[in-house]
């Protein structure tokens, strides 16, 4: 496989059916982009912003999300079967339109009879 290094330049690319495996981008501006059926898998996202983004028919199976910010963002239609929240700030969060503090009090509360 060839390597092609490009440094402090300006391009525009148009990608189609490349394997670019094994590849590193570093800081990178690739603002109003489009990626559609890429293979990140085993990949690791480090500083991405993703803000104002649109993600539909993404497959994150046994990924780590850490120190992600998710704040007025939505999910839907989304297969959370044993998705794990932990150590995360749940302020103004909602399922189903109940408030997750709601939801925390009315389990600790039943849980302690």
């Amino acid at each position: 496989m060839n390597t092609i290094k490009l440094e402090n330049c300006e391009h525009s690319l148009a990608l189609l059916n490349v394997d670019m495996s094994a590849s590193q981008f570093d800081e990178v501006e690739a603002k109003n982009s489009q990626l559609n059926q890429v293979n990140f898998a085993g990949s690791a996202l480090t500083k991405v912003n993703l803000d104002d983004s649109s993600l539909e028919q993404v497959s994150c199976q046994n990924s780590q999300l850490k120190r992600v910010n998710l704040a007025g963002s939505s999910l839907s239609e989304a297969n959370l079967h044993n998705f794990a929240i932990r150590s995360c700030n749940y302020e103004g969060m909602s399922i189903e339109g109940i408030p997750v503090f709601a939801l925390l009090a009315a389990y600790q509360q039943q849980a302690a009879r």
